[in-house]
């Protein structure tokens, strides 16, 4: 238990610990951003879009052997498009597709500071979900923030170099004016 946590209004003005070892190397968590080699994470997600990748150097491990050498590592950035209360558990939808490398256990709110206390939370993707992995119908637990909203931003390590491809979503395919079906990538 953190002190974060027990006193979630200290979240105004010191960020929530976080893994150093899951995130890539040079990463800085703020109130409300992340930053990784000093690209901020909303910032990126305004230039680019959500979803979106930024791929940096894996940090080494804390017991690391001899011939460690660091590998690739994504943080994905992504928007949140749906709430809901089901069940007594909070589904949040992404517009982005949580790859099988995503860190889930890291994820972090971004784009606006939050007092609210954090709950477990079930993050599914807005497209449908890949018939080879079972996973991603029932969804992945996270901790997000109570207050979370559809427009946030989250971001989340990736354990592997990922590319925009991978993490897009494709939008079920729908007809044009022409009656023409397309999908659209978001």
């Amino acid at each position: 238990m953190t002190l974060t946590a027990l006193m979630p209004s200290l979240r105004a003005s010191l960020p929530d610990p976080f893994d150093a070892t899951c995130w890539p190397v040079h990463t800085e968590p703020t109130v409300s951003d992340v930053r990784v080699s000093a690209v901020s994470m909303s910032r990126l997600a305004d230039v680019a879009g959500t979803p979106c990748v930024h791929t940096a150097e894996e940090a080494p491990p804390r017991w690391r052997p001899r011939d460690w050498t660091p590998s690739g590592m994504s943080v994905a950035v992504a928007a949140v498009t749906g709430v809901a209360l089901v069940d007594g558990t909070l589904q949040v939808a992404l517009d982005a597709v949580v790859p099988g490398c995503g860190v889930l256990d890291e994820v972090r709110l971004i784009g606006r500071c939050t007092t609210a206390p954090a709950v477990v939370t079930r993050i599914t993707t807005t497209a449908p979900a890949d018939a080879e992995d079972p996973t991603e119908e029932a969804g992945r637990a996270a901790v997000l923030p109570s207050d979370v909203a559809v427009g946030d931003l989250v971001c989340f390590p990736c354990r592997r170099a990922l590319t925009h491809r991978d993490v897009a979503a494709i939008v079920p395919a729908h007809r044009d004016v022409t009656g023409i079906e397309t999908a659209v990538s978001l």
